[in-house]
């Protein structure tokens, strides 16, 4: 295979040894660097294009340029189309204590990483979901990584029990006590802030008879519902901090199951973080209205 088919297969990038591998000599490099066909990204390693570096680019030179690396934390988020802020630098994990140098726009995370958290991703090794998430919950700052959690949570991303493995497993790493908070503002039922702030202004108003994430089949689905009242046939529902229409297709979703809650009979009362925080008494006068008609 000529060199310039193994970088097309690579968005274009390739590496030193790679070269060398089908014939270029050191020579040969700085001959294409000279003529341009080649520009460096990092140290020994270049693209193959004349346009601006793309992003897809730049996580294959990362990735080469560390013989091993793994793209993880916001990088890999941005892979899953998870949301974070911005990464400036390729975040790379590498699991052994080979010496690399360092090279500018390259963030390299020295922590053990099993096989079983990665995956490929187009050709790249990247740390899968579950890693990535957990790896955010211990870099990113306490409310982003709160935020983060409530999210993954809502949506399946991750289990409490995958988080409570990786401080087991990850004993004296950084990021354990922020993972170890988190947890701890988790409830049971609970799958957002909203609900846990629901749930204490239930049980401070002394209210009893409602269970958290209550079980309903509507036409042969089984759904559950944040908050009910199955002797009052209420189903409260609470919308977190978190925008729903970020993603169209939970917003629907969440609409179609409220329609098919009302047709099964049941009343159902939707709340608002903004509600939940700043008026909890009129919340709570609503509620209980409704259990006692």
């Amino acid at each position: 295979m000529e060199w310039f088919e193994l970088a097309r297969r690579q968005y274009g990038v390739i590496d030193r040894s790679q070269l060398a591998a089908r014939g270029v000599t050191e020579e040969g490099i700085q001959g294409l660097v000279a003529r341009r066909e080649l520009r460096a990204v990092f140290a020994g390693v270049y693209v193959h294009s004349s346009g601006p570096v793309t992003t897809n680019q730049r996580l294959w030179a990362a990735s080469l340029w560390s013989a091993g690396g793994v793209i993880s934390h916001r990088s890999a988020a941005r892979l899953w189309r998870i949301e974070t802020e911005p990464a400036t630098t390729v975040h790379l994990t590498v699991g052994d204590r080979r010496f690399r140098r360092f090279s500018t726009g390259i963030r390299l995370h020295r922590v053990p990483l099993p096989r079983s958290d990665c995956t490929d991703f187009g050709g790249l090794l990247v740390t899968n979901r579950v890693r990535t998430v957990i790896d955010l919950l211990r870099t990113e700052r306490l409310g982003v990584a709160r935020n983060l959690l409530d999210r993954a949570v809502q949506l399946h991303w991750v289990q409490v029990a995958d988080v409570e493995r990786s401080i087991a497993t990850g004993f004296g790493r950084a990021g354990n006590v922020q993972l170890r908070e988190l947890l701890a503002g988790l409830e049971p039922g609970a799958d957002a802030e909203s609900e846990r702030r629901l749930h204490r202004l239930l049980r401070k108003a002394g209210l009893t008879g409602w269970v958290a994430q209550y079980p309903i089949r509507l036409g042969g689905r089984r759904c559950y519902v944040d908050v009910a009242f199955p002797d009052a046939k209420l189903a409260i529902e609470v919308d977190g901090r978190l925008a729903h229409d970020v993603l169209s297709d939970r917003f629907e979703y969440d609409r179609e199951r409220q329609n098919a809650l009302v047709g099964a009979g049941w009343l159902v009362l939707r709340f608002t973080w903004r509600q939940l925080t700043d008026r909890p008494d009129w919340v709570l006068e609503q509620i209980v209205r409704h259990i006692a008609a």
